[in-house]
């Protein structure tokens, strides 16, 4: 399907009836004043001429989304009305939900499969239960608490049904197979708003205003912002919010756990409708930070959860236990200004806060010769620098490859407290790093007393020509690695050590 060129549109000659193709002859428009015949092929048409904003939005989703299958003919102005009407009737609108794939998502390679299962298995029960919230409101409104905004909405629903599709899709644009992303809540106040604000738009602004933000977007802020207006602090351009937990605050508990699925970022489980908002609120208060992007829209930036009168965990937007490091200067002032204190430890999930911090800072470590800082040079696959910033002694060979004066996958982040982490929390891949590395000159290490700070190498490096020292891993490491690891140590047996 071709869009719209000037003033004439173009769509697909094929059509399917019973799913088989039919071919269509285009439809001749004969314009005045000309000396010959034109030809146009039906197509969408220029933005301001669509009844209703709504209806042109619908007309760009349709085009550019071909699982709707629908004729580009339909697509006009003056036939988007008919072909939205017919999705429905065909009942090919809501289709099925779509699911979160547990081996389509990018992990951390130290969270365990069963943890990942369970993620996934979370998140998708609250995928469900919010999808078929906005479904059966878009449905059936009036099933709903009958108050004036549902009204409202049911009589938009009615007279222009453009706006159910436009909303349907808001809602499920953000939901993909390979994210753990979770439906907006509802809120028929905000959903009200939102439609006013973009029912207000002329025709001439509509292809400009609506590129961005989107109608999601605004949704999305608009219900931010209303609760920060309660909360009187809707004036500001960034915030810290705090949340009472169930136990500090038993009165308005459903009240703040409405509030936390609000705040929340897409990718955190506290947007979840299920059980995970009232689950993170059970113990302990939650902290979220949030600040106003160019667009002014309020975007949640830092969740705290805490346990046991500490901050327990730490997220930023992307939800992989690493506190961005341009946002790290903020939480250690917040924690330091509200004297709060913080938990230690490493379980499965990830590190807890106090480790967060450190794994943070050493991320944001800067070396001017090299030229770039520890993020910069694992985002880059930079292995000489990942080992100059990791402490290893390195150095290239003639061939290109580089020689380690040892290896152990774990990283002392804190000298004063002897705190470590394994590289896997560092977002270095060990299979990468080691990929160029031929010469080892003392001991490569591969497992630890504690599962988590073991190697996660998932092929031996065949770049490893020896290792002057010893081979240090368990029995599944040797059996997967045995021929690799007699290669490095010359068939020496004694320099192998195979830890129970």
């Amino acid at each position: 399907m071709i869009q719209n060129i000037l003033n004439f549109g173009y769509a697909s000659n094929i059509s399917r009836t019973n799913n088989h193709p039919v071919m269509q002859q285009p439809k001749p428009v004969f314009t005045r004043g000309l000396t010959s015949d034109t030809v146009c092929f039906t197509g969408m048409s220029q933005p301001s001429c669509y009844k209703t904003v709504f209806e042109y939005l619908s007309a760009e989703i349709l085009n550019k989304n071909k699982k709707y299958q629908i004729d580009g003919s339909l697509l006009s102005s003056n036939n988007i009305k008919t072909g939205i009407d017919r999705l429905f009737k065909l009942n090919r609108v809501y289709g099925p939900y779509i699911e979160s794939i547990t081996d389509k998502i990018k992990w951390k390679n130290y969270i365990p499969e069963d943890i990942r299962e369970y993620s996934v298995n979370k998140i998708n029960e609250a995928r469900v239960a919010r999808l078929h919230q906005w479904h059966t409101f878009l449905e059936t409104p009036e099933k709903y608490p009958q108050t004036d905004e549902t009204k409202i909405l049911s009589r938009y629903f009615q007279e222009d049904p453009s706006i159910k599709f436009l909303i349907w899709h808001s809602i499920n644009s953000e939901l993909k197979t390979n994210n753990r992303h979770i439906p907006v809540p509802f809120d028929a106040k905000a959903l009200l708003e939102t439609l006013v604000g973009f029912e207000k738009i002329d025709p001439k602004d509509r292809a400009v205003r609506c590129a961005s933000p989107s109608f999601l977007e605004i949704y999305t802020h608009r219900l931010r912002d209303n609760l920060l207006v309660d909360k009187d602090l809707s004036n500001n351009s960034e915030v810290w919010v705090k949340i009472p937990s169930v136990k500090n605050d038993p009165l308005h508990r459903l009240e703040n756990i409405h509030s936390l699925e609000i705040l929340s970022n897409k990718n955190w489980c506290t947007r979840s409708s299920v059980d995970k908002a009232e689950a993170a609120l059970e113990d302990g208060d939650f902290y979220i930070y949030l600040e106003r992007d160019k667009n002014k829209l309020w975007q949640p930036q830092i969740g705290m959860t805490t346990l046991k009168g500490k901050i327990d965990q730490i997220q930023g937007g992307e939800n992989n236990n690493i506190i961005p490091l341009n946002m790290l200067e903020k939480v250690k002032t917040y924690i330091k200004e509200k004297n709060l204190k913080c938990n230690s430890d490493i379980i499965p999930e990830g590190p807890k806060a106090l480790q967060q911090i450190l794994i943070s800072e050493k991320l944001s470590e800067y070396s001017d010769a090299l030229g770039k800082n520890f993020e910069k040079a694992i985002k880059e696959n930079d292995n000489f620098a990942i080992f100059k910033f990791l402490d290893k002694k390195v150095y290239q060979q003639p061939d290109g490859t580089f020689a380690i004066d040892s290896y152990k996958p774990t990283c002392l982040i804190n000298a004063k407290s002897g705190i470590s982490v394994p590289y896997s929390m560092l977002g270095i891949n060990e299979d990468l790093l080691l990929s160029n590395v031929s010469k080892i000159a003392g001991d490569l290490t591969l497992c630890h007393k504690n599962p988590l700070f073991e190697s996660s190498l998932k092929v031996f490096p065949q770049s490893l020509q020896s290792v002057s020292g010893k081979v240090i891993c368990n029995l599944e490491q040797y059996s997967r690695f045995e021929k690799d690891i007699l290669r490095v140590v010359n068939n020496n047996p004694y320099k192998i050590i195979i830890r129970q």
